[in-house]
């Protein structure tokens, strides 16, 4: 009845498990727009203003999380936080969590969350953490999500700039 139980138990992990996951060190991957999985080919984060900036990029598309303070922990996203989520698409087009949805698409506005969970001493040092967002264009028009984000080991190395 054992070896049973251990083999349905295998089975089902075997079974359960997507070949979507992937490992890489550092990273950062989210499912964009609840469908595809997002992931950077440049990570890098900086300390500005008192804040974190952290700066993904991937075919020309770019994603931005910007926290209020530099330290551990949870950073709530929405209008007047002064935590921030922007995303530019390869178009140039730029989606903020600053920007109001237009009422025809949600009565809602934007949020989202960034945690830091650690901050290692490596030199330099990274930051590990998770994210989710809503954000929308300058009119309130198109929306973009990113939900069950990851950022991994990303380096603090400075240098990066606010999108507009």
């Amino acid at each position: 009845m054992k070896k049973v139980f251990i083999s349905l138990v295998v089975v089902l992990l075997a079974v359960s498990c997507s070949d979507e996951v992937r490992f890489n060190s550092p990273a950062i991957q989210a499912h964009k727009n609840g469908k595809i999985i997002w992931q950077a080919n440049f990570l890098a984060a900086d300390i500005d203003n008192g804040g974190y900036v952290i700066e993904v990029r991937n075919a020309g598309e770019t994603v931005q999380l910007i926290t209020n303070n530099d330290v551990r922990g949870t950073f709530e996203i929405g209008l007047d936080t002064g935590n921030i989520a922007i995303f530019k698409d390869a178009d140039g087009t730029v989606y903020s969590s600053e920007n109001m949805p237009d009422p025809s698409i949600s009565i809602y506005p934007p949020t989202g969350q960034i945690i830091v969970g650690t901050i290692d001493n490596d030199t330099p040092k990274n930051i590990y953490g998770t994210f989710w967002f809503y954000a929308y264009t300058a009119d309130g028009l198109n929306v973009v999500n990113f939900n069950e984000g990851v950022f991994y080991k990303t380096p603090l190395v400075g240098g990066l700039v606010q999108i507009n």
